[in-house]
């Protein structure tokens, strides 16, 4: 006879199959706790202990998913629409979500004096993006120290200079130092004020301070650990060359293209204005647009052209392991070193002496495509959706979205609740990795089966 399940074996069944559908693979495991991360934030954030004025459940979820993606992406103001618990939680979502669940996870482990196995290692490592599980127990412990140390300078900096204004008292030039600080470092891009930034357009002590967390941030941690141990640019890993001389290529053309078209062309928000205060501006999003939100200018009033860049910008994001998003910077520089080699006729992609492998050139391939992909798949469900928003500026916000940068065109809070579902799905989607995302779906196989090759005509 066929033994009957009891209910307490079924129940016990279910509970293997949840722990076996969660954990069977380490991106999946990552992509739920992110989730669960979110609803608890948004869970809170509705609670009217939470709020100064009504904000719906919709609301709620999409600024605990901005702040968990560390985005910046608001339909409504935080800073009058939830009071200092409220704030809090955003505080510790994007602490969360830029430190990463996993870096969160194995520091409380770490804390509470228990011991990290191979699983958690391995779970780090797919969460950061590393080529190994080795050393990742150092690499928590070198994160939260920078994290801290790095935070709390800032938050020095900040309060002084607020509190130098007259205009706030100690505590709360503290407290305004304390939240501007982690959302800048884990490049968030939210902001206490209603105009985000755009009153200290030309306080050059603020603008300084959250443009250094926002690189610093942007670097991303194995660089940082990398730089702080070896200090010598010769022993620097090819990883750590490639995201410092981005700072400097990168933000540096950004820069040069928004002076050039923002305040040398007409059709510039900045034409006109002195050369000094033209370059402050400009500077400032040239570091922002890459990775965080913040702005301290309307963007709706920047040129065309202008508007390309910052999407261009954006797509590509800051570094792996990093508080912040895009396709990375290493993904650019590997796809671009690889055309070149084949423009060049190369057998093998080199950068800065060091060959590139096969399979993460592959990778870098599908890491853009995917994300490209999906791009253009969320825009047009977006503009199907939410057909009363100009569609250039809808693409704007997917890709802000995409980069967990936080810039809009004004639009957040025009968008209907189907549109902010398709904008959350982007946010975790770009904090997370495209990758990730189709890995928790997704059945990996190598075939047995080998086929004869064929040519095909290209191009």
């Amino acid at each position: 006879m066929r033994h009957r399940l009891t209910v307490r074996e079924l129940r016990i069944k279910r509970i293997e199959a949840l722990y076996r559908l969660v954990f069977e693979k380490p991106a999946r495991f990552i992509a739920t706790g992110f989730l669960l991360a979110i609803f608890l934030g948004a869970t809170l954030l509705y609670m009217p202990f939470a709020q100064t004025q009504p904000v719906s459940w919709i609301d709620c979820l999409f600024i605990a998913t901005s702040a968990g993606t560390v985005t910046g992406l608001s339909t409504i103001d935080i800073g009058t629409s939830f009071n200092t618990f409220g704030e809090l939680v955003i505080v510790a979502l994007i602490q969360i979500g830029g430190l990463g669940f996993m870096t969160v996870a194995l520091m409380l482990l770490s804390v509470l004096g228990k011991k990290i196995g191979l699983k958690q290692r391995i779970l780090l490592q797919e969460s950061l993006n590393l080529s190994g599980p080795g050393g990742t127990v150092r690499l928590v412990r070198n994160i939260v120290f920078t994290t801290l140390i790095v935070q709390f300078l800032g938050m020095l900096f900040l309060t002084v200079e607020l509190y130098s204004t007259g205009e706030y008292r100690f505590g709360e030039a503290l407290y305004y130092g304390f939240f501007h600080a982690v959302s800048a470092f884990n490049n968030a891009g939210f902001a206490l004020w209603p105009d985000n930034l755009m009153q200290f357009e030309q306080n050059t002590a603020i603008v300084i301070t959250i443009a250094v967390l926002l690189m610093i941030g942007g670097l991303g941690f194995t660089t940082i650990a990398d730089a702080t141990e070896v200090k010598r640019w010769k022993r620097l890993a090819l990883h750590s060359k490639i995201m410092i001389a981005s700072l400097v290529i990168v933000n540096g053309i950004a820069w040069f293209s928004l002076m050039l078209f923002e305040w040398v062309s007409n059709e510039g928000g900045l034409y006109g204005r002195p050369f000094g205060e033209a370059m402050h501006v400009t500077f400032f999003q040239a570091v922002t647009t890459r990775t965080a939100g913040f702005n301290t200018i309307d963007l709706t009033t920047m040129a065309p052209i202008s508007i390309g860049v910052v999407l261009i910008l954006m797509y590509i994001g800051a570094g792996a392991a990093s508080t912040g998003s895009g396709i990375k910077v290493t993904t650019v520089a590997v796809i671009l070193a690889d055309m070149w080699a084949f423009i060049v006729g190369k057998k093998e992609t080199v950068i800065l002496e060091r060959t590139i492998d096969a399979f993460q050139i592959k990778k870098a391939y599908i890491v853009a495509i995917t994300s490209f992909f999906f791009i253009l798949l969320i825009t047009a469900l977006t503009i199907l959706t939410n057909g009363h928003i100009p569609a250039t500026a809808l693409l704007f916000e997917t890709v802000s979205a995409f980069g967990t940068v936080g810039l809009s065109l004004g639009i957040t809070a025009e968008l209907n609740d189907a549109g902010k579902s398709f904008i959350m799905f982007m946010m975790l989607l770009g904090r997370v990795g495209s990758l990730t995302i189709l890995f928790t779906v997704a059945r990996q196989m190598d075939r047995k089966i080998r086929y004869p090759k064929e040519k095909l005509l290209i191009g």
